[in-house]
Parts: C-alpha cells; sequence; structure tokens
C-alpha cells in the first residue's frame, strides 16, 4: 500500500469489502478530501433553483454522495436527490448509515450491478439523472480475464484493452440525459493510452469537458492508483469549448521557486501553478488547456508557452523514430523460472541445454545509455528456430538434454492454456519475435526508466519482454545514430511529457511503442549528421569514462535542440 499525504492520514475509515477482494472488484474508496474536491467541481454546473438528482454507481460507503449534500448546503444549493448503487451489500449498509443524517431531499440506495444490463432507475424520484459522480471500479483486462473483457468491449462498443470502468462510463452517459454532469474520479491511464482510446473517443462525441486534472502520483488513495477527476457536461451537439487542463507530478525542491501550502488539493483550488512543497514532497503543477487532440491521440495539455515550443519542432521535423522501422517488445516466455536462468551450469549434464539453444538476454537491468552496462546476467533457452523463411518451434528429437530439461517442466507449461489454444507446442516461448532478427545491430531500451536508457546491441542477443526493440538491419548508420541521439536526448523527455503524458510514480516514464514511434527526427545536413555520429561514436567508446561522457552529452544535447530550432536547456526560461 502507498503511504496517504499526512492531509489524508487521519481521514481513513473502515471499509466494508475485504482486502482479498480488492484486486478482483477494484475497489479503492474515495478519500474525502477528495471526494470534496470533485463534489466542488461538479457543483457549480446544477441548477440553483431546483434540487438536483444525483448518482453514485459505485457509491461504496457513500463518501462522493455525502460530499455532495455536504458542499450543496454549504454553497446555498437545494438539497439533492441522492441516489446509489453498488454490488457489495456491506458497503451499501455502510452508505445507508453514513448518509442517514445527510442534508438530502431523498435517499435511495440498491445493492446490485451498475452495468448488467437491469433497469435500476424505477426508484429514483425522477427519471432524468442531474449529476452522475462517481469512482468506478478500476479493474485492468488481466484481471477482469478475457471472456469478460470481450463480452464489454461489445456490448459498449469499446476496443483495445477495456478497464471495466470503461463500461461504467458509457452506462452512465446512457444514464445521463442532455445537459447531464459527469464528475469522474478514475486511473488516468485513459489519458494516454491506446487501450482508453474508444473511452476519449465517447468523452469528445458526447460531452463538452469543462475540466480535467491529472493527479498523477499525488498518492492521494492509499492504492497505487494515479487519479484523474473529469468535470464535463453532455450534450448533442458539442460547442467545441476547450476545458481547463491541470497536471500534477512529484519533482524537486527549489528553494527559490517553491511555494509551501499544508495540503495539495488546496493548492489546486488557490490556482497556484509551478513547484509547490506539501509536507517533505514537492509537486510540479502545471496549467493550461486541453489540446483538441487529433483522432485517437492521447490528450495533452496546452499552453501558449507549450504550443510555441511544438509548433517549432514541427517546422524541424523531417519523420517520426516509428519511421526506421517496426517496434517490437521483448520475448515473452510466461514461465520465466523455467526459460530463463542466471545459470546453467548448475543442473546435471544430461538436463543442460545445448550451447546453441541458450543465448544472453538483454533485460532492464543492463539498459543503459549508448552501450549496454554490463554483461547480461540472464540467459534464456530459446525454443524457436527459423526454417525455409518461416519461423518454428525446433525438434526436441534434435536436441535430447534440452528435451529432458523441458520435460522436467511439461506440466507447468502445458498448464499455459493459452498455449494450445492458439495451435502451438507446449514447450514454446508465448511472444518469441522473429530469430533471425536477433544477429542484427537493434537499439534497445526498457520498457520504464526515470530517463531515456536508449542503447545499441550488436552482440546477437535477444531481448526481454521488459524491454523494446527496433532492428538496424536497414537502416543507415547515419540515421542510427540520429535516431539514438534524439531518444537520449534532454528534449524527447521534454516531447514525451508534452505529448505522451503516461508518468509513473517516482517520475518514472513508460517507454512503449505507442509513444516512442511518435518520437520526432529532425532535418538534418549532411555535415551536422557527421558531427551528431562522431559524437555518438565518441559515447559508444566512452564507457568508462563518466567526466569524458557527461562532457560529450552536454555537447550533443545542445545540437538536438538546436536541429529543431530551439534554445539548448541551459538558457531556456
Amino acid at each position: 500500500m502507498t503511504q496517504a499525504l499526512p492531509e489524508l492520514a487521519d481521514e481513513r475509515r473502515a471499509k466494508p469489502a475485504a482486502d482479498r477482494i480488492r484486486k478482483s472488484h477494484g475497489v479503492h474508496y474515495t478519500p474525502p478530501s477528495l471526494a470534496r474536491f470533485v463534489a466542488r467541481r461538479a457543483l457549480p454546473m446544477l441548477s440553483k433553483r431546483r434540487s438536483s438528482v444525483v448518482l453514485d454507481p459505485a457509491c461504496g460507503d457513500g463518501e462522493l454522495l455525502l460530499a455532495v449534500a455536504s458542499e450543496a448546503a454549504g454553497a446555498g444549493l437545494p438539497a439533492p436527490h441522492l441516489a446509489g448503487i453498488d454490488r457489495d451489500s456491506a458497503a451499501v449498509i455502510a452508505a445507508e448509515n453514513r448518509l442517514d443524517d445527510a442534508l438530502a431531499a431523498s435517499v435511495s440506495l440498491q445493492c446490485r450491478d451498475f452495468i448488467d444490463g437491469e433497469t435500476w432507475q424505477q426508484s429514483l424520484p425522477a427519471r432524468e439523472v442531474d449529476l452522475i459522480i462517481s469512482n468506478p471500479p478500476y479493474v485492468r483486462t488481466q484481471v477482469l480475464g478475457a471472456t469478460r473483457a470481450q463480452a464489454l468491449a461489445r456490448r459498449f462498443d469499446l476496443t483495445g484493452r477495456v478497464d471495466l470502468y470503461h463500461a461504467f462510463v458509457a452506462e452512465m452517459t446512457a444514464s445521463l440525459g442532455d445537459g447531464g454532469v459527469l464528475a469522474l474520479l478514475c486511473s488516468n491511464r485513459f489519458l494516454s493510452t491506446k487501450g482508453g482510446q474508444s473511452l476519449r473517443a465517447l468523452l469528445e462525441q458526447r460531452y463538452e469537458i469543462a475540466e480535467l486534472w491529472d493527479l498523477g502520483d499525488s498518492k492521494l488513495f492509499e492504492a497505487a492508483v494515479l487519479p484523474a477527476v473529469l468535470v464535463a457536461r453532455q450534450a448533442k451537439s458539442r460547442k467545441g469549448d476547450i476545458g481547463k487542463y491541470v497536471r500534477v507530478y512529484e519533482g524537486q525542491s527549489d528553494a527559490s521557486t517553491t511555494a509551501e501550502t499544508a495540503s495539495l488539493l488546496q493548492a489546486l483550488e488557490d490556482e497556484m501553478e509551478g513547484a509547490v512543497k506539501v509536507g517533505t514532497r514537492c509537486f510540479a503543477i502545471e496549467r493550461g488547456e486541453l489540446a483538441k487532440p487529433k483522432s485517437g491521440q492521447p490528450w495533452q495539455l496546452r499552453s501558449p508557452s507549450n504550443s510555441r515550443w511544438l509548433d517549432t519542432v514541427e517546422e524541424h521535423s523531417a519523420g517520426r523514430f516509428g519511421d526506421l522501422g517496426a517496434i517490437r517488445v521483448g520475448i515473452k516466455t510466461t514461465a520465466d523460472s523455467v526459460f530463463i536462468r542466471t545459470s546453467w551450469d548448475d543442473l546435471p549434464h544430461r538436463l543442460r541445454p545445448e550451447d546453441s539453444l541458450l543465448h544472453p538476454l538483454l533485460t532492464h537491468h543492463v539498459a543503459s545509455r549508448w552501450r549496454v552496462g554490463e554483461a547480461p546476467a540472464r540467459t534464456v533457452l530459446y525454443t524457436h528456430e527459423v526454417s525455409e523463411g518461416k519461423r518454428r518451434a525446433i525438434s526436441l528429437d534434435a536436441y535430447p538434454r534440452a528435451a529432458a530439461y523441458l520435460e522436467q517442466h511439461r506440466e507447468r507449461l502445458e498448464g499455459r492454456a493459452y498455449v494450445r489454444k492458439a495451435g502451438r507446442a507446449w514447450y514454446e516461448v508465448w511472444v518469441p519475435q522473429q530469430p533471425d532478427a536477433w544477429a542484427a545491430p537493434k537499439l534497445v531500451w526498457p520498457d520504464i526508466s526515470e530517463e531515456p536508457r536508449f542503447f545499441l546491441d550488436d552482440s546477437g542477443a535477444i531481448v526481454n519482454g521488459d524491454c523494446y526493440w527496433l532492428s538496424c538491419a536497414d537502416v543507415p548508420p547515419r540515421d542510427i545514430a540520429l535516431a539514438i541521439a534524439v531518444a537520449n536526448s534532454s528534449f524527447a523527455v521534454r516531447y514525451y511529457d508534452l505529448c505522451c503524458g503516461n508518468r509513473l510514480y517516482a517520475g518514472r516514464r513508460r517507454f512503449i511503442t505507442q509513444y516512442v514511434e511518435g518520437l520526432p527526427l529532425p532535418q538534418v545536413s549532411s555535415e551536422a549528421a557527421r558531427d551528431i555520429a562522431n559524437l555518438v561514436e565518441q559515447l559508444w567508446a566512452q564507457d568508462g569514462d563518466v567526466d569524458a561522457r557527461s562532457a560529450t552529452e552536454s555537447v550533443l544535447d545542445a545540437a538536438i535542440y538546436e536541429l529543431f530550432g530551439l534554445e539548448e536547456p541551459a538558457r531556456q526560461a
């Protein structure tokens, strides 16, 4: 469990759902201060003359409904009609007890599943809902299971990796009338991932978005969830208004520029911006507008300065990283303890797989900038080969020692039902990629890292599934040098944060295909390309000389900014 901020430490309360079912049901209860924050964002959009019907379709113990009633009373608004739904009967009982004295016109609670397709509106005081405020269950595809995820995708017209809250938002939209308000508290993943594309499209098509708050790694939940708050009004004909977008992530403290406050949420409501210190932690608060995105692209925060920066980049771009070739994830065995070992020599000779099947494995542990940081400590038993131009599983008859070793683990390997269903041999690596591609030089980088760690590998090693790679077999040396120079630059970090935004805890970023393939490559003259290549070659040769490498990286970093028509970082405002 992650540690809550001091402002929330005394706000924890007993939670009805048992810990063992939290993950499968996606139960992450809303802290009271965050519930009040969400309520205050939504209430100004409701009628000041009549009681509004407010629904929470995953109400838990009623914290969001309680916050709406309390904040409405404080703002002098008519007492709302509160309606709550939850599949957990213990949660509904807790909500009944907590809302018993709420300042509400009426309270109606039901124990049921909001997305089960049955009618629930009959118990409401009016058929039309004015406000849906909710922190819906967060259950990713891997936990939902393929069967249920596919069923939800078909029913709600969702694509990609379906999360349960995507289905909830689709059903909430169907439950709101024209002009109804949605106040959504959920994971921020939908803002930037391909899996969130269908949800973004639904929100773009059906709502006028008033406010979007990416609360990032603020740790406002006990669970490791990076939350976002969206407040929007459903409209049949959208006016195209641009909503406010605020983003906050943990950053570095700077005594000369950092303001101090007792509460992060209060800092957000007080329109604070820049570096803000809360207790012992420092946050970077960015403010701007939700840029109108290209179809399917991540949502972006735009400000005048950001827009000018990106416009300049676009003017000086000649292509994208993805133009160099296909970006692939590394191999996935789905049985690492069988296929991957730090040493195979400790096995009896009769069980030690043949040397031709054992290959060094590049993992995030050895990833470093420019060149691999250290020799791979892990070796993979790779059970695939190319025959007549096609990939196939090896014949175990040709490798008796590997066959004997794998036979010892047959029960576990055969237990991978998805391998059997795909018509594959029981001893295959699940995602083997293309065996004949490993020998060519390739760019490799870890999936998750605080800073870019792109390196060139020409050893023939295999790339593990915690890294991505791009074959350079058909890429000219000058283009390889330019690509790795851009990818490892501070420019790439700035571009990532503006256009991708999928940051995790502790400053880590995800360098997945979706983001890396869109990284721009600059227009470059032959002379400039030669200079870049020379600097990169120096870096490949300076792995043991930290000071020399740092100096060369600074020169190269400035050169990349210059190629994009930008000032080098040291001179930026």
